[in-house]
């Protein structure tokens, strides 16, 4: 049996992923009136930048290529820095364009503001929702003794029963740390959408290149997690660090980006 509390987790997680953003955005535009384009775009960036093309690169380096796909699987720091850095690329890349070609009459703090919520918030909705709704059907399913019947139905099983054994083994604290976690993403994504406003405004790719590199770092350890066992605590703390430490750029961001 997957336990009440974790259950009770993964609810709590979709409703933080998809309230906080929702929450944030209603608030901000009754207080601002940013541009909704900005938002929009900042959805369309997530979408075609980091699940279509950035996915099209894993697939060549992960599958299509037998010397990078080798590589890759026998070496969890490879992969660690492979995917943190594509993340970076791609996303800060998109990001960069949105704002230099897209956006040039919609370059104020408060549109970079909105670019990042729309970027977050559609990150939180796929990850944290979407996630949480598959874990938690998936244990009402072994909860209510109907797991069994969908392995007969002719699903895929190996990858269903590894499902299964996550979810009745993984600790239900663990699913607490989910919305936790969402909500600092998109804090930093937020925060990297305004520095990468500031490169633009201020024709420095350096700044670019700031937010490339600072979001391949806090992307890293979760990456490097994916190979080796580390400390799930000390990896959300990280990740917490981090939003917090982007709440206050943010917060700060006023005093030099109107």
């Amino acid at each position: 049996m997957v336990s009440s509390w974790s259950i009770i987790f993964m609810i709590t997680t979709a409703i933080l992923s998809i309230g906080v953003p929702t929450a944030l955005f209603i608030v901000y535009y009754r207080k601002e009136k940013f541009s909704l384009k900005a938002f929009g775009i900042g959805i369309l960036v997530f979408i075609l930048f980091s699940q279509v093309l950035e996915k099209l690169l894993h697939v060549y380096v992960l599958q299509g290529n037998p010397y990078t796909a080798s590589l890759m699987s026998r070496n969890p720091l490879a992969l660690a820095t492979y995917g943190a850095l594509a993340a970076g690329i791609f996303e800060e890349a998109g990001r960069y364009i949105a704002f230099r070609f897209w956006l040039k009459r919609n370059r104020e703090r408060k549109d970079g503001i909105a670019l990042g919520l729309g970027h977050g918030g559609i990150e939180a909705v796929l990850i944290g929702v979407l996630g949480s709704v598959q874990s938690l059907y998936m244990s009402l399913l072994i909860n209510a003794g109907q797991f069994d019947k969908l392995l007969a139905s002719g699903a895929p099983s190996e990858p269903l029963l590894a499902v299964k054994s996550l979810l009745l083994t993984t600790p239900a604290s663990h699913f607490a740390l989910g919305g936790i976690e969402r909500i600092a993403a998109l804090l930093i994504q937020i925060a990297m959408s305004l520095l990468v406003l500031y490169a633009v405004r201020s024709r420095k790719l350096l700044y670019l290149a700031y937010a490339i590199g600072l979001h391949a770092v806090i992307d890293f350890l979760p990456g490097l997690s994916q190979g080796m066992k580390l400390n799930i605590w000390l990896l959300e703390a990280v990740v917490v660090a981090f939003g917090l430490a982007s709440l206050a750029f943010i917060l700060k961001s006023k005093a030099w980006l109107k």
